[in-house]
């Protein structure tokens, strides 16, 4: 252990929490969650022998950070979500193991919590994975006491005990509540998923109204609940130092330069990407602390707008973004949008953003000639300087969104070229097409082929190869 290091652990608190451990570059490589930090940390340079893989991590660590939390239930859903969001090197056992459980919140008229370990549920929505099933287990339960949301599996007939403690709705006699379940079930979806309202506000706002009501017990419940509990949203968290092991320094001046309201810890950002109107597509890219979350970057082929109108292209991946934020399948509602493009592309984002009910989305664009920034609140375009830090980061977003519209543009395009060359072949059908793009690799090199490897591959024929070599030839694309 070297004296950083174990000056690093002395300093660290013995509370619940979060660890960090980053590598000689600061690279985060482990993220491990602890109901005493500096315990749990210290564990890892014992004296007593480690597993290989443990052995491995310590040789790496050069530096450790830390999120304290309120409780270890916290630290669970915490150590979940930055798992996700930078998939440490050591954390790839909680990536890649199907054992681990995950929230599942069914897609059924009226949604029931529960916790599984496959995702084989299309219709439902899940978070997670999670490490430590048993800390999983009480979260639910918590969500179950606090949340009037239906416990059992199959509806019953009449209405059970749940809703004579008041702790259903009862949608299993009174379908009429839909509306009032669907609000309740999206303030759960918030403190899980990173919505508007933690779980602290909600449960400090039951207490205030219980005890205005003079409901006594019920506001002394919630209270009990505040005090073991605390919100289970990112925003209840302080941060030792960044988490993501850079400065927020352009992020704040990204702030300050578009007078935003909220420091804009997550960013997305939108473009679009077509040849002629053909096969066009929208992006969405996601920075989380300046850093890509790949987690959360999203292809949009556009599917109602023919012709070349990047607006409408635009329009129609917010508006979809902003669908799955309302149906559940989309975890969060970002600090700031940015669109790559001018001040048209910027009021028709914020004309959709206004129809779904998002009009307090902070809304940025920036135009790809000058590098100029707009926003609905400032007339003129707000231009930084050539070496300002929030320019790189705007650019760097920018450009990633460019990147990522871009490529899968080519790869449609690609597959639209590769579809209709072959597909235009008589007696070349689907079995054939795909031994052929599988053997070869790619049309061009189907080109170069000689007509006796053509004709060995399964159910071709050597006459066969000779007709596609010839119109391969012959074809203009």
């Amino acid at each position: 252990m070297t004296p950083e290091i174990q000056k690093k652990i002395k300093s660290l608190p013995d509370v619940p929490g979060v660890y960090l451990m980053k590598d000689e570059k600061g690279d985060i490589v482990y993220i491990g969650k602890a109901r005493d930090i500096r315990k749990r940390v210290s564990s890892y340079f014992q004296v007593k022998p480690l597993a290989p893989k443990i052995t491995a991590l310590v040789a790496k660590i050069r530096d450790i950070d830390y999120i304290e939390t309120l409780t270890e239930v916290d630290a669970l859903i915490l150590e979940s979500t930055l798992i996700r969001k930078f998939t440490p090197r050591y954390n790839s056992r909680a990536k890649d193991d199907k054992s681990f459980p995950f929230i599942k919140i069914s897609g059924e008229k009226f949604p029931l919590i529960t916790i599984t370990r496959t995702k084989t549920d299309r219709k439902a929505t899940y978070y997670g994975p999670f490490t430590d099933a048993r800390l999983l287990r009480e979260a639910v339960s918590v969500i179950n006491t606090i949340f009037p949301i239906r416990k059992c599996v199959t509806l019953p007939k009449t209405a059970c005990l749940y809703y004579h403690i008041g702790q259903c709705l009862a949608p299993c006699i009174k379908p009429e509540i839909k509306k009032e379940y669907d609000g309740v079930l999206e303030e759960v979806k918030s403190f899980i998923g990173s919505g508007k309202k933690t779980l602290m506000e909600y449960i400090t706002d039951k207490m205030k109204t219980a005890a205005a009501e003079l409901k006594f017990e019920e506001a002394q419940f919630c209270k009990e609940q505040i005090q073991a509990l605390g919100s289970i949203r990112k925003k209840r968290f302080y941060r030792s130092r960044d988490i993501s092991g850079v400065s927020l320094s352009a992020t704040a001046e990204l702030q300050k330069a578009l007078a935003l309201r909220k420091f804009p810890e997550r960013i997305v950002c939108f473009d679009v990407s077509n040849i002629s109107g053909q096969e066009a597509v929208a992006s969405r890219v996601s920075f989380y602390y300046e850093m890509p979350d790949k987690n959360e970057y999203r292809r949009y082929k556009i599917r109602t707008v023919t012709g070349i109108d990047d607006y409408a292209m635009i329009q129609e991946a917010v508006q979809r973004m902003l669908r799955g934020i309302k149906n559940g399948k989309e975890a969060f509602l970002p600090d700031l949008m940015m669109i790559d493009g001018g001040l048209g592309h910027l009021h028709c984002a914020a004309e959709i953003l206004e129809k779904e009910g998002f009009g307090e989305v902070q809304l940025a664009s920036i135009a790809k000639q000058f590098e100029y920034l707009y926003t609905l609140q400032s007339k003129d375009p707000i231009i930084l300087p050539e070496d300002s830090k929030a320019l790189h980061l705007v650019k760097r977003i920018r450009d990633e969104a460019h990147r990522f519209a871009i490529t899968y543009h080519r790869k449609l395009h690609a597959e639209l070229m590769s579809r209709s060359v072959l597909d235009d072949i008589e007696g070349v059908g689907p079995r054939r097409k795909r031994i052929l793009l599988s053997h070869f690799g790619s049309i061009e090199k189907l080109k170069e082929a000689a007509p006796e490897e053509i004709g060995s591959l399964p159910s071709l024929t050597k006459p066969l190869a000779f007709k596609i070599l010839a119109y391969l030839k012959d074809d203009p694309r």
